[in-house]
């Protein structure tokens, strides 16, 4: 295929969410792959419901891919972009025929889930090429892999955790210690060779080293409520406990896991491990999410600049 014929285009792959308390029921099915427990969907629409009635994710997600294609755009790049959700509209297999409809024919599959794991970039990659390969047309797709490590995505990350530490009393400032969490996950999974914990850890030494040396630990959160085999621990609220019992006396909370303020940063950060901070006596701080952020904007850009230079040099 000669350059005059080639249209890239990019899909966002994300995880999604319910916009409205009415989306949960369905929401769930697909997550859940069954009918869920009615105490599961009980609970679920509580949390959502003091949240306001729904998710930002789908809305978040929408914005972040305006702005990469207002970013390309600036950079000379007319190529067309677009979200794709695994359990939100537009879907992924949806997201993909609006791109052959388009003219498109190098789709660029960028998920937005920073760490790779069987139940997120693995699933949500598997259901773009699928849908791919289910079109008419001559669509290409092209993975854009892992980017946990990549130089802008780790800026944003520190500039995030710096604005927090100028929220923080002077007194300690250097002390505070940081929990960075990420939603937790079958045991088996890692067990079976999941990179997700690795990649995690691989991210918090790269910001270690760029504005450490930090007084770090890393839990996971969020365990599944219909959750009925060993998942990954330490939990955060073990270590917020162990972090009290060690005379610490404030505490700076950083979802790293999420690059979107959604359920689990909203609810579990700053409604629950806030409470139980505040139960113990800390002073309880939280590192915002990248949501918008234009380090993480640039960060996108790079990759999604990265995979076409790619392919375009290995197509001679």
């Amino acid at each position: 295929m000669t350059d005059t014929e080639r249209q890239w285009g990019i899909l966002l792959l994300s995880f999604g969410g319910p916009a409205r308390l009415e989306e949960i029921p369905a929401f769930l099915r697909n997550l859940m792959k069954r009918e869920p427990p009615a105490q599961v969907e009980a609970e679920v629409t509580e949390r959502y419901r003091q949240l306001g009635g729904g998710s930002p994710l789908p809305e978040t997600t929408r914005r972040q891919g305006a702005l990469l294609q207002q970013a390309l755009s600036r950079r000379g790049h007319r190529w067309p972009t677009g979200v794709g959700m695994a359990y939100a509209q537009p879907s992924i297999e949806e997201a993909v025929l609006e791109m052959a409809d388009r003219g498109v024919t190098d789709l660029v599959l960028l998920s937005l889930a920073p760490y790779r794991s069987t139940v997120s970039t693995d699933e949500y990659e598997a259901a773009a090429l699928a849908a791919i390969a289910a079109q008419a047309s001559q669509m290409r797709g092209h993975l854009a892999g892992d980017w946990f490590a990549h130089p802008r995505y780790i800026e944003a990350l520190c500039e995030r955790i710096q604005a927090s530490f100028a929220d923080l009393p002077p007194q300690g400032r250097d002390d505070v210690p940081i929990l960075f969490t990420a939603h937790s996950l079958p045991l088996r999974m890692i067990e079976a060779g999941d990179p997700y914990v690795h990649q995690i850890e691989t991210t918090i030494r790269a910001i270690d080293a760029r504005i450490g040396p930090l007084n770090w630990r890393l839990a996971f959160q969020s365990r599944s409520l219909a959750a009925n085999e060993p998942w990954l621990s330490p939990s955060a609220e073990s270590v917020i406990e162990e972090v009290r019992a060690q005379g610490h006396t404030a505490l700076l909370v950083d979802p790293i896991g999420f690059v979107s303020d959604h359920l689990e940063t909203l609810h579990d950060n700053d409604i629950e491990q806030r409470e139980k901070a505040h139960q113990l006596g800390l002073d309880f701080h939280r590192v915002a999410c990248l949501n918008d952020s234009p380090r993480f904007i640039e960060a996108l850009v790079e990759i999604v600049e990265g995979v076409v230079e790619r392919v375009e040099n290995s197509d001679g």
